[in-house]
């Protein structure tokens, strides 16, 4: 089983380029690095669209990056860093590139971002990687530029250019301005039909320009494989993006490959990481086709052991096992020519590491299907989302991936899918997910399963007329900061966190309060709100017919963390309490904070995957496993010692801070 680690390496041609080939044998020996990926035209160094100057300097400096490369044992790749342009930064279209520029929602034109639909620039962009495919790369990478969102100075993004609306015209069948058509896009409630001219408009440009790069690099160079940077799922849903047809036409006859975004480019708390990466990374993972090989983007902006730690970059190698990624792309040193700076030590880090990561992967079992709740996604989901104030493209972001970031802080096993047909499980459902797949497939999915619901995902069943199915009469919202929910108390018997009425915050929750209405004699309330004075503001948690949680918040922020106020003691005990419960098979982790679990089928056996995202060593780690029969767990094939306590099994290890253990059980 080999793993690719893929430097990306950012060398200034005629200016740093000695330096940097003269230490790169001696990192790529000392780093175990398999792969070279040349930046072409990057980031500080970036002088616009290229003219054909610029591509012969940067294709010469590939070519003798393959050489010195290839005698240390290592591929060489490109990293255009450029397609529709990140964003202005100062500079212009130069004399001669006549591209058609994107415009914002405002009608701000950007001076030189291209809009995706303008044919000369397809034909520049095609002739550009052709270019550079006569280097032979191992993989020539399509940077995250290529997208609509995010092109400094614009606001969003674009494109809403002249051109654009005559498309949009046309499709509407009548004549439309910018300012008629983006209201109708963005309208409350129902989406408006010209949400989905939107979405189809956005999709195919981006799919036609994948298929004239991909004809113009397999014109030069057959072997050459294409691979595509994302960034955030619930934006590219904005976008309209399907992953299966976009990578068809880029990747052509190779398996698609992707390099997922890791979300740190800057160290951050290890816990809201770890939050971060499943609402990006791991939720990306699933809505990915079959057969799509992942080599996620580890990057240290901006830069040095001041951005990240040797020990975060571990943190994040041994967290992005879950992907059963091929391999991890590289961006640790400078992008404005620098080189590589050996005294960080980076490369004992990757060199340390790549053993443990080579033999997880050997073992075959983060290739399976994960087993655990099934939180549902869709990459639809943009087109069928009901705005409520209806004045930014933000509002088509999908808040369907939250119950991932909270069950894996929780340390309860789960995955995520886009499969609705899951029967006789456990499945999850935030945000308006139900809207997507529509009422009848919703309400299947809460007959054949138990449902753990937020309040989003509740005030959509009900507005999809399925409210007596979820034992609902209405949701009312309230806001973290009005005063009327400052905590919820358990009530009517129910002891969490070793007592009667143990309570936890909702004031500066960091999500909206769902205040959900009962129909009577369906729901047992478990916790209550309460305001100033131990007013009663209603039921907090609850248990519709012993088979649906309602967890009674929402509206958080779609691209951030699930907020600390959120993760709570109180909440991961009454989550595992009411889940073990419907499930005496899933896995948790008992008695400990951000530590993710997650669990595969192994053989005869199960294995269990712990992630550790807290500064805490775990020490003995107490795992619910319920009646499943052990009889060894094993850590790098050897035996540990091991406890049952009923349906618990304690375990004779230690998961270290940032780090990962794979307790293989049988």
């Amino acid at each position: 089983m080999s793993y690719l680690y893929s430097l990306r390496l950012a060398l200034d041609p005629g200016w740093t380029d000695e330096r940097g080939l003269g230490d790169l044998p001696g990192l790529v020996e000392a780093g175990r690095i398999d792969d070279v990926m040349v930046f072409a035209n990057v980031e500080e160094l970036n002088t616009g669209h290229t003219d054909l100057e610029e591509r012969v300097a940067f294709r010469d400096l590939a070519e003798r990056t393959a050489a010195v490369a290839a005698g240390a044992g290592a591929s060489m790749s490109i990293n255009p860093w450029h397609t529709v342009m990140h964003g202005d930064y100062g500079k212009t279209l130069r004399p001669g590139q006549d591209f058609r520029l994107m415009v914002d929602p405002s009608g701000r034109e950007a001076r030189l971002a291209a809009c995706p639909r303008d044919p000369a620039w397809r034909a520049y962009l095609a002739e550009l990687y052709g270019y550079y495919a006569g280097a032979r790369p191992r993989f020539l990478w399509v940077e995250d530029d290529f997208r609509y969102h995010n092109h400094p100075p614009l606001e969003w993004g674009g494109c809403f250019c002249d051109e654009h609306l005559t498309e949009f015209s046309r499709r509407a069948g009548r004549p439309l301005d910018r300012g008629e058509f983006l209201a109708g896009v963005l309208a409350p409630g129902e989406p408006h039909p010209f949400r989905a001219i939107w979405l189809d408009t956005a999709r195919e440009a981006l799919e036609a320009t994948a298929r004239a790069i991909r004809d113009a690099v397999h014109a030069v160079s057959p072997q050459t494989r294409l691979g595509l940077m994302t960034s955030v799922p619930a934006v590219h849903a904005a976008e309209g993006r399907r992953w299966g047809p976009l990578l068809a036409a880029l990747c052509g006859p190779h398996p698609p490959a992707v390099r997922i975004h890791l979300p740190a480019y800057s160290e951050r708390r290890p816990a809201d990481y770890l939050s971060m990466f499943h609402t990006i990374a791991d939720a990306q993972r699933a809505l990915l086709p079959p057969g799509t090989e992942v080599y996620p983007e580890l990057e240290n902006f901006p830069y040095s052991r001041f951005a990240k730690s040797l020990a975060f970059t571990r943190f994040q190698l041994v967290g992005a096992q879950v992907l059963a990624p091929s391999g991890m792309t590289l961006d640790l040193y400078d992008l404005n020519g620098n080189g590589p700076v050996l005294a960080e030590g980076y490369q004992e880090a990757l060199a340390d590491t790549k053993d443990e990561l080579v033999d997880g992967l050997a073992t075959g079992v983060f290739a399976r299907p994960r087993e655990g709740v099934v939180v549902l996604v869709d990459e639809d989901s943009a087109g069928s989302i009901h705005t409520t104030a209806g004045v930014s493209m933000t509002e088509l972001y999908p808040r369907e991936y939250v119950f991932g970031a909270l069950l894996a802080a929780y340390g309860v096993a789960f995955r995520y899918s886009t499969d609705t047909s899951v029967s006789g499980g456990v499945v999850a459902m935030s945000g308006q997910f139900a809207r997507t797949v529509g009422a009848e497939v919703a309400r299947g999915l809460v007959e054949r399963n138990h449902v753990l619901l937020d309040a989003e995902a509740v005030d959509s069943l009900v507005d999809l007329g399925l409210g007596d199915l979820i034992g609902v009469a209405e949701v009312s919202w309230t806001g973290d900061e009005d005063g009327l929910a400052t905590y919820e108390e358990a009530v009517d018997g129910v002891e969490l966190l070793g007592r009667p009425r143990a309570r936890a915050s909702t004031l500066l929750l960091g999500a909206d309060i769902g205040l959900v209405t009962y129909r009577p004699g369906r729901a047992r309330v478990l916790t209550r709100f309460r305001g100033a004075a131990h007013a009663d503001a209603g039921p907090a948690h609850a248990l519709v017919d012993e088979r649906i949680l309602v967890v009674p918040f929402g509206h958080g922020d779609p691209l951030g963390p699930v907020p600390p106020m959120v993760r709570t003691t109180l909440r991961q005990e009454l989550l595992q309490s009411v889940l073990t419960a419907w499930d005496d098979r899933l896995v948790c982790v008992r008695g400990a904070a951000d530590v993710a679990a997650y669990c595969y089928p192994d053989g005869d056996g199960f294995a269990v995957y712990l992630v550790n995202g807290s500064l805490d060593p775990l020490e003995r780690p107490r795992l619910h496993v319920g009646r499943r029969d052990v009889a060894a767990v094993a850590l790098g094939g050897r035996d540990l010692p091991i406890e049952r306590r009923g349906g618990d099994l304690v375990v004779g290890t230690v998961v270290p801070a940032l780090g990962g253990a794979l307790l293989r059980i049988r």
